[in-house]
């Protein structure tokens, strides 16, 4: 049997599931909003024109924003990359979305209300109102106006008569926490601007606010540095890349050399794409570890300043960045100068992950400078780069964010823990009084296999691990705190590490529909049981994949 008839096969399946699992009439929502009220009104707009009014300069731009992204982006047709993936565009059409002077003339009237918190909205569809989305800033509207684009995908393939009938309902929404994060890794493979926007686009489908983007690393330096050109001539490219999994005893390698950075201009335009979206970007700069991709760049930047080269594998690697010479404060604060310039808003993460030691205790400048400070153990280094960091970055504006490592160190009062070696770090940090972004990688991995028995299921080549759509959903951020240090939970974070992740279908495949997992948690997971999440997710979110031409992943559904 062929690819093609099994999707088919997969496709009846899916709507003879959904018919029997999501009451008729039903509006599916996700993440489900915090207060739903469904009317027995229907409301009748046009299958080809939906006008807009917006009440402010502001949240015009963001209505033409959202008129063009609900424009349909692919042909109906089927496309397919690699056999193992899942990939179906649908024949729906939304109205074209036009803005409307009038607000007695619009069906669709956007307005902010400040009593309202900022990502608050409240989203009203009825007969005599239309519909109303009011939001306490554009980011309240703008997340009321991702809701309305399910709503109308799901209703699309419902016309009649050249009409859309729209279910009548009230909802009043709010997200559980302030950061809701993804993060893409542009290290092991690298994506073009116009893929890391599909990126973007995806995360807001899914009501989320933060885009993590992951620059420096052993295998790949990705950012331009206009006072270290060479960090992105010779640290963003390598001679080769591993194709085969790490642990293979006979490894295999693509063969070819490999290469890609962004220019500072093509950060910015991300950058400002990211924000017209309500997005915040953070970039992450590695250090003290991970650092061979500058290394190879700039030799006299590690201890033993050898011949580096970015490497062609994934794994932890003892070359880190010396902490004994002065010159390698000055190349980090340069650098991150820099960055700030690029990327205005707070937070700047600095990595601090899998740093070995081993260099630092051989170094003559790091013994040194462990002496002058009194250190006794190699470690400690890691927390004083920390601290000189912080400060720097603090007379900026700026507010350090970094693994949960930076915590064996000591830590710092002000810095941000992103806890992924499980919850224990996020639990600590909680305890001291830090702010907390949970990532653990046993339930927000996304470089994990999808399935207990990924050969059985023909899952793609992935690092290891698993996390299902399910374990995602299952994550709860408070557990093992009271109820002060519940406040410290900042938010959650899904992780896209792209070790075999070459190109940004790959990246679909592997984050969606786990996506969605990330959503619930982040937004309202309280509000339902998994197989009601399940229901909603395969009613109102697959076919908003299919619309905009995602592949994604059948596994959680039983295909």
């Amino acid at each position: 049997m062929t690819l093609k008839s099994l999707v088919a096969q997969s496709v009846a399946a899916m709507a003879l599931w959904v018919s029997v699992s999501v009451e008729a009439g039903a509006v599916s929502i996700i993440p489900e909003p915090q207060k739903i009220t469904q009317t027995q009104s229907l409301l009748p707009i046009s299958a080809d024109e939906i006008k807009i009014h917006a009440s402010s300069d502001e949240l015009k731009r963001l209505a033409l924003i959202w008129a063009e992204s609900i424009e349909k982006p692919y042909e109906p047709g089927d496309y397919w990359t690699e056999a193992d993936f899942h990939r179906i565009v649908s024949d729906v059409v939304l109205p074209k979305a036009i803005l409307e002077k009038s607000a007695k003339k619009a069906d669709v009237k956007l307005s902010a209300d400040k009593s309202l918190a900022e990502e608050q909205y409240r989203l009203t569809i009825d007969p005599k109102n239309r519909i109303s989305i009011v939001g306490g800033s554009a980011k309240g509207v703008w997340w009321g106006l991702q809701t309305l684009s399910q709503i109308l995908i799901e209703s699309a393939p419902d016309a009649e008569d050249g009409q859309l009938k729209l279910a009548g309902l009230e909802i009043e929404d709010w997200p559980e926490f302030a950061y809701r994060g993804a993060m893409l890794d542009c290290c092991r493979h690298f994506f073009p601007v116009e893929d890391v926007k599909k990126f973007i686009d995806m995360m807001a489908y899914h009501k989320l606010n933060t885009f993590h983007w992951h620059l420096t690393d052993d295998q790949g330096w990705r950012i331009e540095i206009k006072k270290y050109p060479l960090l992105a001539e010779i640290g963003g490219s390598r001679e080769d890349t591993l194709i085969s999994h790490l642990r293979d005893k006979d490894k295999k390698y693509d063969g070819h050399p490999y290469k890609g950075f962004y220019t500072q201009e093509q950060a910015r335009e991300i950058v400002a794409y990211a924000a017209a979206r309500q997005i915040t970007v953070i970039p992450e700069i590695e250090m003290p570890g991970h650092a061979e991709a500058a290394l190879a760049a700039y030799p006299y930047l590690g201890c033993t300043q050898k011949d580096y080269q970015p490497l062609i594998y994934w794994g932890i690697n003892n070359e880190v960045f010396c902490m004994g010479r002065e010159t390698t404060f000055t190349f980090l604060e340069d650098v991150l100068d820099e960055i700030c310039e690029i990327f205005p808003d707070g937070y700047i993460h600095v990595g601090g992950d899998e740093c070995p030691r081993d260099r630092w205790k051989e170094c003559p400048d790091c013994q040194r400078r462990m002496a002058e400070e009194g250190f006794s153990e190699a470690g400690q280094l890691q927390g004083y780069m920390l601290h000189r960091i912080e400060k720097h970055l603090n007379a900026k504006g700026r507010h350090v964010i970094g693994w949960d490592e930076i915590l064996e160190s000591g830590g710092t009062p002000s810095a941000t823990v992103m806890s992924w070696r499980g919850t224990a770090g996020g639990v600590k940090a909680a305890k001291m009084g830090n702010k907390v972004v949970m990532v653990p990688s046993k339930y927000f991995y996304l470089d994990y296999y999808q399935t207990a028995d990924p050969a059985a299921n023909r899952e793609p080549l992935g690092i290891g691990g698993y996390v299902s759509l399910e374990k995602c959903w299952s994550f709860d951020p408070y557990d093992q705190l009271n109820e002060n240090e519940k406040k410290c939970i900042y938010g959650v974070q899904a992780n896209t590490w792209t070790e075999y992740m070459r190109g940004i279908e790959r990246v679909q495949f592997m984050d969606l529909p786990r996506f969605c997992g990330l959503a619930a948690v982040s937004w309202n997971k309280d509000a339902q049981t998994y197989p009601e999440f399940l229901a909603k997710v395969k009613s109102s979110m697959v076919p908003l994949y299919q619309y905009y031409g995602l592949i994604y992943a059948p596994y959680a559904f039983g295909e």
